[in-house]
């Protein structure tokens, strides 16, 4: 590649998280603009409430073909912003779109869709109109900008995912001078297909896909999938799955398969086991001002599980993680086991608020906390004193030295923090009800004192800013017990990947790219470090029982051995997973889709 070729790296989870394409952009950004600088560019859409947590604009612009690009974008009548993403390794450089354009902007886009790539959007759907609206948006910035640059310097556009690429066909049958990449991540008749039909991998092959996304009411969404990858120079995918679907639904094989990485390698050794104490203690801080008020549960005798992901019931494998933990549960009550198991679900969910008894909760917590700690202080020279006074060694009778104020002090405090009932099962208020709340309401998994399993679920992301925790997510994963995503749908697996590199043993399945890594590449198939539930070939009730067992095994390794698991890798394996190693195969792709968009150079 010529060093000056401009880069850009078109995502819709950028500076806005949704789901796993947030953490693949966030994790490989560092590397990128180590390798790449003043060079590369992200770009995504633009969300007021969104873009104002983590991004920078940069008010004066410049005379650079970039500028004038964005602003000739302006001047047509469309928003658009550039800045720098405040992330906590780098600062790269961000042009975010409003994908929100005007009405007669938006027919004019739908209306080329449908004579060049005869795709109907006539039926109003919210994000299918955000989509077409970006879409547009970014093929007249990305056409404006090569019009001003010189005509030897290259540009290659890397499209992620369906949602930014209705614009990727016209680009090309415009001959725009670019060079295209797409990777999919997923495919949208996978994600609708896999919870819906039964033996859904065994069938990929035998789908008719046009009829399948009739039946689903996703044709438009299909096919601008579709056309991405016939389009683009160059396809990719992140794991052999996606690779066999992409063949099916999209109609072209990819010319290559990246699994995701990370920016960093984790600690090893000691330092991880003392992240999880040091973490753990900021949940139990947390599962204490929840459970207290009601009841008393003993942090050695408590474990921590945990499953997060997008809200797919199904896909992700919610369903089954809660049937699992319903019949630990029972299992564990029948037993009389003193051991408890608190399953946290970290799953974005529409919410009004926190629910002001978390809150009284949490503040009553810190607020006895405080208390402790100051009759801790008074007693402490009393105590010194009785003992080198003339009581000499005998134990004083610490009634004696605890004045009225402050046992009226801590009888009030313990009044406040004291309540009835029982410890909220979700901190939220959600918008409407789901199918997590439901399935507990059923299962009666709702927090009583004599149930071995608690749930605590929690539909935001986990931020130290925002977060009830007052942590980082990594920092909350590194604090759990076990992590549990045994996912009927799960193209490659952010999630239990990154769960397993940062200490915590992990449940997965195998249809996951990252299970299959996993059992494949790894080799760490039935080890403490990754149980893997297969749900290619057993049905849901066959995946349950497994699920179970694997809950069961666990407790009873912590119990015999009162050894707390934690996960170490192979450095092979570790450096299989850094973006450092991973920029070299798309190094090759970006080089490819170059070679392609101009094969007469034979500069590639």
């Amino acid at each position: 590649m010529k060093p000056n070729t401009l880069l850009f790296e078109i995502a819709w989870e950028v500076c806005n998280q949704i789901g796993g394409i947030y953490t693949f952009i966030k994790s490989k950004v560092p590397t990128m603009t180590d390798t790449y600088g003043d060079n590369y560019f992200l770009l995504g859409p633009y969300f007021p409430e969104k873009a104002k947590l983590d991004f920078r604009p940069i008010r004066e612009l410049d005379d650079s073909p970039l500028s004038k690009a964005i602003l000739h974008v302006r001047s047509l009548g469309f928003e658009i912003h550039f800045g720098y993403w405040l992330l906590e390794e780098a600062r790269p450089k961000v042009i975010l779109i409003n994908p929100v354009i005007p009405t007669e902007s938006l027919n004019v886009a739908k209306t080329a869709l449908w004579q060049q790539q005869e795709i109907s959007a006539l039926e109003s759907n919210v994000l299918l109109d955000q989509v077409i609206g970006f879409g547009e948006v970014t093929r007249l910035f990305l056409t404006k900008l090569i019009e001003e640059i010189d005509v030897q310097q290259d540009v290659i556009a890397h499209f992620h995912e369906w949602m930014t690429t209705s614009g990727l066909p016209e680009l090309m049958s415009r001959q725009v001078r670019i060079a295209t990449i797409f990777t999919a991540h997923a495919t949208l008749l996978g994600r609708y297909l896999a919870p819906n039909e039964n033996e859904y991998f065994s069938k990929i092959t035998t789908y008719n896909w046009q009829q399948k996304a009739q039946e689903y009411g996703i044709e438009a969404q299909v096919k601008i999938e579709r056309n991405a990858a016939r389009y683009a120079h160059v396809l990719v995918t992140n794991s052999e799955i996606t690779a066999g679907e992409c063949e099916a639904f999209l109609g072209r094989y990819p010319d290559s398969i990246v699994h995701s990485g990370i920016h960093r390698k984790p600690g090893v050794g000691h330092e991880v086991f003392e992240w999880h104490l040091h973490n753990r203690e900021k949940i139990d801080a947390f599962v204490k001002a929840l459970f207290s008020p009601s009841y008393q549960l003993r942090s050695d005798k408590t474990l921590y599980f945990f499953t997060s992901g997008r809200y797919e019931f199904y896909n992700k494998g919610f369903d089954i993680t809660l049937q699992a933990i319903s019949r630990l549960n029972e299992e564990l009550v029948r037993r009389k086991s003193d051991m408890n198991v608190v399953l946290f679900i970290i799953s974005k969910q529409p919410f009004h608020n926190i629910k002001p008894d978390v809150l009284e909760a949490r503040q009553r917590f810190q607020e006895l906390q405080r208390i402790c700690k100051m009759i801790s202080a008074k007693l402490g020279p009393r105590i010194y004193a009785n003992v080198t006074g003339s009581a000499g060694h005998k134990l004083p009778d610490l009634n004696q030295l605890i004045d009225d104020d402050l046992q009226m002090t801590w009888r009030q405090a313990l009044a406040n923090f004291k309540r009835k009932g029982l410890p909220p099962v979700t901190t939220h208020h959600l918008k409407g009800q789901d199918n997590i709340l439901e399935f507990c309401a059923q299962a009666g998994l709702n927090n009583k004192e004599e149930d071995r399993v608690k749930i605590i679920y929690h539909p935001d992301f986990i931020e130290r800013a925002t977060s009830l925790l007052s942590m980082e997510y990594l920092e909350f994963v590194r604090g759990c017990h076990l992590g549990v995503f045994p996912s009927l749908y799960e193209p490659w697996g952010y999630a239990p990947m990154e769960t397993v590199l940062h200490g915590t043993p992990v449940v997965t399945s195998d249809v996951s790219g990252f299970g299959r890594f996993a059992r494949q590449a790894a080799e760490m198939e039935g080890n403490n470090e990754v149980k893997i539930v297969k749900r290619r070939e057993q049905s849901s009730e066959e995946a349950i029982i497994q699920l179970t067992e694997i809950f069961i095994q666990f407790l009873e390794d912590f119990e015999n051995h009162q050894y707390i698991p934690r996960a170490t890798l192979p450095k092979s394996v570790l450096d299989s997973l850094c973006w450092s190693e991973l920029q070299k195969r798309y190094e090759e792709n970006y080089k490819l889709a170059l070679m392609r968009y101009q094969p007469v150079a034979g500069l590639y």
